[in-house]
C-alpha cells in the first residue's frame, strides 16, 4: 500500500466523508500513474481516503460520462458545472489533463484525523 499526498479541499473531502461523493479525479501525472486500488490518498490534517477502482479517461468530459458527474462533484447542478468546478481547482493542469489524461480513483474509505 503506498501513501499520496492529495491538495487540501475541504468541501470535498467532506462530501467524501459524507458518501455523497464516491470518485476523485486527478490529471493522470506521472506520480499518480503508479496509484492502485488499496492505496491510500492524504488530505493534509484532514484525513485520508483508501481508493478503491481506478481508471484513466482522456478527458474530464469522458469521465463524467462514465463515472456519473454527481459522483464527481456532488454540489453542482449538472456535468457543465462539475467540470468547471474541478478545472477551477489550483493545482488542477490543463495541459496534463489534454497530454495524458484524468484518472478516476473511486473512494473505498473515509478516515479523519482526530
Amino acid at each position: 500500500m503506498a501513501t499520496f499526498d492529495a491538495g487540501v479541499h475541504v468541501e470535498a473531502f467532506e462530501n467524501m466523508e459524507k458518501g455523497t461523493k464516491t470518485v476523485y479525479a486527478v490529471p493522470a501525472t506521472l506520480e499518480y500513474s503508479m496509484i492502485c486500488s488499496g492505496d491510500r490518498l492524504e488530505f493534509g490534517s484532514l484525513g485520508s481516503i483508501t481508493i478503491g477502482m481506478v481508471r484513466r479517461y482522456p478527458n474530464l468530459e469522458e469521465l463524467c460520462e462514465a463515472e456519473g458527474w454527481s459522483n464527481l462533484v456532488p454540489e453542482v447542478a449538472d456535468q457543465e458545472a462539475a467540470i468547471v468546478a474541478v478545472r477551477g481547482i489550483v493545482e488542477w493542469d490543463d495541459k496534463v489533463e489534454a497530454d495524458c489524461g484524468v484518472l478516476s480513483l473511486r473512494v473505498r474509505e473515509v478516515r479523519r484525523k482526530l
